[in-house]
């Protein structure tokens, strides 16, 4: 089936997909048994079991109960679920420009804040960040060039990776440090380092370290930019990293062609995801932004020579391929239509969502395991703001079902985009299962939880 957004139903307190507040679906609102299906014809209340994968590599779909992780926290205001068992409330407060999190192995929260790495750890299990739950675990390295985007642990959670514009950090972690315990080892030297700077890493189950450095703008044809940017490359660590790290242009060029796949990670099948930002000047619907699977090497997503359409008057549907319209670009649209030049997307969304952050639910306290969550940032290039959501990927095997809006404004009973008091940068899995969101907006984190 082709990817598409689908459409959220309206409906009452206990449908499925109803467009309600927090306030208005409490835990005495009836609930509806199963079997409930969602737009896309599934059971929106079926989890898949935690648990060690199958011999196929797929999880084990086995129903188990779902636990309460909405808590006693208050309500985010004015907040819109598909789900009326969903709840939203502030983990954190006053933190400053969050951007990518990772969760310790001792359930501390790393992010990247106000340009450095902070923890958060919630000792009292109040789900509330207090003055004295908080620390800085590293601060700049170089100056004038702060941790810009993401952080993560190494799988044996022995270090601690953070990257700016040009270089990619590790510092040892032993668990519970809160504070870095000795100086920054750098891993990865020499990034470009102007245009998009966010630098996304990511680690797969064989230690390669993925980093992403999108393109310098939106027609971007300099063949310096073409030979280092709007690609994802793949570094083996060695055990000792060289002095002075390892030269980013020696990196594998794993995937290449991505204007800036803002967000990236790896599911538990070993599936390589990344979200695509598209480019600006081509109007309010058009290029779509693309959920992209990079997981065969050596695969060219398009930029700059093609953009992927997600709504054109006379188009083909979302994820078609058109030759960028620059007067320095030297394809044309049969190139670009040509499945041997050029990856459709594994999934589209509307044109400047802005989505900043991809993960798998691999919890066990909400409906979705196995999906992909993507937080929606929004973005002004358009005549009406749009994005300002989370949404899920609903994946059958490996192909996106649907891409649908699961938290945003609430107005008027129903969906807003663009209009939310919050903007989405980057979600992840906490260990009870609930789902945590970054939140420029407000300089905050999100709880977001599920009350069967």
């Amino acid at each position: 089936m082709k990817a598409s957004l689908a459409a959220a139903t309206l409906g009452a307190c206990g449908v499925g997909l109803g467009l309600m507040s927090a306030a208005s679906c409490g835990e005495d609102s009836a609930v509806p048994p199963h079997p409930e299906l969602d737009a896309a014809g599934y059971d929106v209340l079926a989890p898949m079991a935690d648990g060690a994968l199958d011999a196929d590599g797929a999880i084990d779909a086995s129903p188990v109960p779902l636990v309460n992780t909405c808590g006693d926290a208050g309500a985010f205001p004015e907040t819109w679920f598909a789900d009326p068992r969903l709840c939203l409330s502030v983990f954190a407060r006053q933190v400053v420009n969050p951007r990518q999190m990772a969760f310790a192995p001792n359930g501390d929260l790393f992010v990247i804040a106000n340009g450095q790495v902070a923890v958060l750890f919630d000792a009292n299990m109040d789900l509330l960040i207090a003055d004295d739950e908080r620390s800085v675990f590293a601060v700049n390295v170089a100056a004038d060039l702060p941790f810009t985007h993401s952080v993560l642990f190494s799988a044996d959670g022995a270090f601690v990776y953070a990257s700016n514009v040009t270089t990619v950090y590790r510092w040892a972690y032993k668990n519970g440090d809160r504070v870095a315990a000795a100086p920054a080892e750098i891993v990865v030297r020499d990034m470009p380092g102007d245009g998009h700077d966010t630098r996304t890493l990511a680690f797969d189950a064989h230690k390669r370290l993925y980093v992403n450095v999108g393109s310098a703008g939106d027609f971007d044809y300099a063949p310096s930019s073409l030979a280092l940017r709007t690609m994802v490359r793949r570094f083996t660590l060695p055990n000792v990293l060289p002095t002075g790290g390892i030269d980013y242009a020696s990196g594998e060029v794993f995937a290449s062609g991505l204007r800036n796949d803002v967000g990236l990670t790896i599911d538990s099948k070993g599936r390589v995801w990344g979200v695509e930002n598209g480019a600006d000047p081509l109007g309010d619907d058009n290029p779509a932004e693309e959920l992209n699977r990079l997981d065969s090497p050596n695969r060219f997503f398009g930029q700059p020579y093609c953009y992927s359409e997600y709504k054109l008057e006379g188009g083909l549907g979302p994820g078609t391929q058109w030759k960028m319209p620059s007067s320095e670009n030297p394809k044309d649209d049969a190139w670009c239509q040509d499945p041997k030049n050029v990856q459709r997307p594994a999934g589209t969304m509307p044109a400047h969502w802005a989505p900043l952050g991809v993960t798998e639910y691999t919890g066990g306290s909400l409906p979705w395991r196995g999906d992909l969550l993507i937080p929606s940032h929004g973005s002004f290039f358009r005549t009406t703001s749009n994005g300002r959501v989370l949404a899920r990927a609903h994946l059958v095997g490996d192909t996106v079902e649907s891409i649908t809006p699961i938290v945003g404004h609430l107005v008027d009973g129903g969906l807003e985009q663009g209009s939310w008091d919050a903007r989405p940068v980057d979600v992840r899995v906490g260990p009870e299962g609930a789902v945590y969101l970054s939140d420029t907006q407000g300089n905050q984190i999100l709880r977001l939880g599920y009350r069967p």
